[in-house]
């Protein structure tokens, strides 16, 4: 578990599928997310046994967001691991040592422009340095999500390349030039 000022990231409980449908089924929350498409109750469910599942395999994954003042969960931010080769998300013990480790975030769209997002991944980001320790820390961006390149900035993160997922989905590839294993 991970506290800020305002939040708590905390893995996932099975309980929590049903408070993260209202980012699923939103469809400004999910333009930029995957193909874009809404999700509902039993997709939701399956996306919390994908994130406890990385949680059981690789030690790590994406935390629950609750807003400490009022318990509210407003959404998830942590890590996923990528295989570079096909762009296919996954856990890294299936990927190998090639996985890509990103730092992604969905909050509901009545947390949206109050900071948590930075917040957020911020916290995840120095845990991920300091715990996980990868090899180099990346964020996949939808070439059109400007919220979120806002959000990589504020990180330190830095344009690096464009990127297709295995579903043919743009992405901008963002990474943290301290832990990017091309730098000199």
């Amino acid at each position: 578990m991970i506290e800020t000022l305002r939040l708590v990231l905390r893995p996932p409980v099975p309980g929590d599928a049903a408070p993260l449908l209202e980012a699923f089924a939103d469809p400004d929350v999910m333009r930029y997310i995957g193909l874009g498409e809404t999700g509902t109750l039993q997709d939701a469910i399956a996306q919390v046994e994908r994130m406890t599942r990385a949680w059981e395999l690789d030690g790590f994954g994406r935390f629950v967001v609750v807003r400490a003042e009022d318990g509210l969960v407003i959404g998830r931010v942590g890590l996923l691991a990528w295989d570079p080769l096909t762009w296919t998300s996954g856990v890294r013990r299936e990927i190998g040592d090639r996985a890509e480790t990103e730092l992604g975030w969905t909050l509901i769209r009545s947390a949206w422009g109050r900071g948590y997002a930075a917040e957020a991944a911020s916290a995840v980001r120095d845990w991920a340095l300091a715990v996980v320790r990868p090899a180099r820390l990346i964020s996949l961006i939808h070439p059109e999500n400007l919220r979120s390149k806002r959000v990589a900035e504020k990180l330190g993160e830095r344009f690096d390349r464009e990127v297709f997922t295995r579903r043919g989905v743009p992405a901008e590839l963002w990474a943290l030039p301290s832990t990017d294993r091309t730098s000199s």
